[in-house]
């Protein structure tokens, strides 16, 4: 599977950690308070889990084992932060499973190598407390997680991208974010340190994390309006049609509904689309919209 293996090396991307821990990575010596925190790391690639953990370990962490999947958790160890892929198979992927170790009161990061920019917002949404690439330099994967065993959040220059690009599409509204949040997200899209992000957008460096804080509220409070959620039959006739390219008929088939009843959830994922893309025509059909949902969404079969 492409972009799996966390390694580094030319080309990766440096994003921005939100705590004391920020720049010391592998062989850097132990990050301060890493050992009063237990993560565990749910992934199911072996020789990844093997290089994550061996990145936190040299920076002091205290790792539990492993698990594949977030059902096999044994909660009894109490894990204060799990680093979580996207993709598990089998069991709970995606959004599933960072609801899931949210439910447990653990805080997550998020992490992929093949993630959508939509399926990292709906782990925004879900409560994940950052996102960070498998290729990310080990400096910056440790960061990331020192920020969230500290509580805070950590923006990498993906996730900063794909917030401002969600932005882009769908304008903010009165009283979402401001000319001070938005720089900060900027900055980290360049690739900025929360230092240079705050000097950047003017303010200080301590009330940095309130304001990335405000940029995460602000971004599931967006993902959760239902005017632009699809809901769980729309996802379903989305994947039915758009992805596995079905007819109205088969769908109604597979779903044991009438076919008017598909016409009108494709209506429904037509609407939904255009109104998270503005700027497309309302002509679109649905059956085009149901397609490029599935492609955004990276719905598997």
């Amino acid at each position: 599977m492409p972009d799996e293996n966390p390694g580094g090396g030319p080309g990766a991307a440096s994003g921005a950690g939100h705590g004391p821990g920020a720049g010391s990575g592998a062989g850097h010596g132990a990050v301060p308070g890493a050992a009063s925190a237990k993560l565990i790391i749910v992934d199911d690639h072996p020789s990844v889990t093997e290089s994550i953990t061996l990145r936190l370990l040299d920076a002091g962490f205290a790792v539990l084992p492993p698990v594949t999947d977030v059902e096999d958790i044994d909660w009894a160890l109490a894990p204060d932060v799990a680093i979580c892929d996207l993709r598990l198979l089998p069991g709970l992927s995606w959004g599933g499973a960072i609801r899931h170790l949210s439910s447990h009161g653990c805080r997550v990061l998020a992490t992929s190598g093949v993630a959508t920019p939509e399926q990292v917002l709906d782990a925004i949404e879900q409560e994940a407390r950052g996102f960070v690439e498998k290729t990310s330099v080990p400096a910056e994967f440790v960061s990331a997680v020192a920020a969230v065993v500290e509580g805070h959040h950590h923006v990498s220059a993906r996730l900063a991208g794909y917030v401002l690009e969600d932005v882009r599409r769908r304008p903010l509204a009165d009283g979402e974010l401001g000319p001070v949040e938005l720089g900060v997200v900027r900055a980290f899209a360049q690739g900025d340190s929360a230092a240079e992000a705050a000097r950047r957008a003017g303010v200080p460096e301590a009330e940095l994390h309130a304001l990335v804080a405000r940029v995460f509220e602000v971004v599931r409070r967006r993902r959760r309006d239902r005017r632009y959620r699809l809901t769980a039959r729309e996802r379903e006739v989305v994947r039915l049609v758009g992805h596995l390219g079905m007819t109205r008929h088969e769908a109604a088939r597979e779903l044991r509904v009438g076919e008017d009843r598909v016409s009108d959830l494709l209506a429904g994922v037509r609407d939904k689309y255009v109104a998270c893309h503005p700027g497309e025509s309302r002509n679109l059909a649905p059956l085009s919209a149901a397609i490029r949902w599935a492609n955004e969404l990276g719905i598997l079969p």
